[in-house]
């Protein structure tokens, strides 16, 4: 019998079996230095602990209760490694594009919200544009009112999409390493970039002031 290593990851225990502790130990050391000094981190590293944490509970049952190796090396098949997108600059990387087939997860989208961000996530799941979802709410509202409760209820009930994950899973995405660096990636250029335009905006209204 083999000895079991309990684990704490993303704030869940998990038991594995010693050879799947050494290797996922392996498979993390490799993740942490690769992004050690990439921008957003402490969020990569978090979103796929996160992913990893939710395969590893897909493995487990009432009969199974402890992470095989095999189990270790199906996950890091579905993740990928660093080095298969290794680059030599962020100017230079891009991310494969690539799209599951699965089914997209509904969220609500707070980066696209006039309130509770309910219709963009509808969009995105149905693959509607939110325009049109809006438009279906508010003619609903114009006609009865009903979809006034209708909204409150799945602002209520549908979960916002906050982590970098969760947008891949709302998008139909493959929850990878290189698509969880890109969407990072992505975040903290857009960031930069509004930075960059107030800085520039506050500049210019201090020139006609002065």
């Amino acid at each position: 019998m083999k000895k079991t290593i309990d684990l704490n990851i993303s704030g869940i225990a998990f038991h594995l079996d010693e050879d799947a502790y050494a290797k996922l130990k392996k498979y993390l050391d490799e993740i942490n230095k690769h992004f050690s000094n990439k921008k957003g981190h402490a969020d990569i590293i978090n979103d796929i602990e996160n992913r990893i944490a939710e395969l590893f509970q897909q493995k487990l049952s009432a009969k199974k209760q402890v992470i095989s190796i095999e189990d270790v090396e199906e996950v890091i098949g579905i993740m990928g490694h660093p080095s298969d997108f290794d680059h030599d600059s962020e100017e230079e990387y891009q991310a494969p594009k690539t799209r599951s087939n699965k089914q997209r997860r509904l969220y609500r989208n707070p980066d696209d919200r006039l309130l509770g961000g309910v219709c963009s996530g509808l969009g995105g799941y149905f693959n509607i544009d939110t325009v049109w979802v809006r438009l279906a709410f508010f003619i609903a509202i114009w006609l009865g009112g009903v979809s006034v409760l209708v909204y409150l209820i799945l602002w209520i009930i549908i979960p916002p999409a906050r982590t970098v994950a969760e947008k891949l899973e709302m998008q139909g995405d493959p929850v990878t390493i290189a698509n969880i660096e890109k969407s990072i990636r992505e975040e903290v250029n857009e960031i930069k970039d509004k930075l960059e335009d107030l800085t520039e905006q506050a500049k210019q209204t201090f020139r006609k002031k002065t």
